[in-house]
C-alpha cells in the first residue's frame, strides 16, 4: 500500500538523498541587525564567527567577542580605529589603570566592555571596513541565533 507523506514548509529545509534515503536539514533562519541589538546576549556563547574582506578571512572559529574584536582591530591602521571606535583607548601600556588591558596585537591599551558593547564595536567596525560576518549564538536559553551582514 502506498502512502502519502506531506511534509508542511518543505522550502525551510535542504534536501539530500543518502542510501536511498531522503534527509531534511533545517536551513538557517538568518535574523536581522535590529534584532540582534534587541536579544540580551550576556551569557550567550559563540558557536561559529567568520568574518572576511574580499575573501580573505579576517577572524576564524575565535570563541570570545574580544578576540573577534582584537583580529578586526589587527587588520586596520591604528588612526582609523582612534577616530571610529566606541571604545576608550591608549596608546601606552595602562594595563591594571582603571580597567584598562594592554593589547601587544595593536600596541594600545583599551578598557573593556561587556558582550553587548563589544559585539555592537564588533559590528561598527565591520560596517566602517566593508567587511563581511557569518554569527552564530547560543543563547542562555539554549536557542541558537544566526546572523550575517
Amino acid at each position: 500500500m502506498e502512502k502519502t507523506i506531506c511534509i508542511p514548509n518543505i522550502e525551510s529545509y535542504t534536501q539530500e538523498i543518502i542510501d536511498g534515503d531522503l534527509i531534511l536539514i533545517p536551513k538557517k533562519k538568518y535574523i536581522t541587525e535590529e534584532e540582534l541589538e534587541r536579544i540580551k546576549i550576556t551569557h550567550a556563547k559563540i558557536k561559529l564567527c567568520v568574518i572576511y574582506q574580499g575573501g580573505e578571512s579576517i577572524s576564524c572559529n575565535k570563541k570570545s567577542y574580544r578576540s573577534v574584536l582584537v583580529d578586526i582591530w589587527k587588520s586596520m591602521p591604528t588612526q582609523k580605529i582612534l577616530q571610529n571606535t566606541k571604545f576608550n583607548f591608549k596608546l601606552t601600556n595602562e594595563v591594571g589603570e582603571k580597567g584598562y588591558k594592554w593589547c601587544p596585537d595593536i600596541n594600545m591599551s583599551f578598557q573593556n566592555k561587556d558582550a553587548s558593547g563589544t559585539l555592537d564595536e564588533i559590528i561598527n567596525m565591520i560596517k566602517l571596513n566593508n567587511m563581511c560576518i557569518d554569527l552564530s549564538l547560543k543563547l542562555e536559553t539554549d536557542e541558537i541565533i544566526h546572523f550575517k551582514m
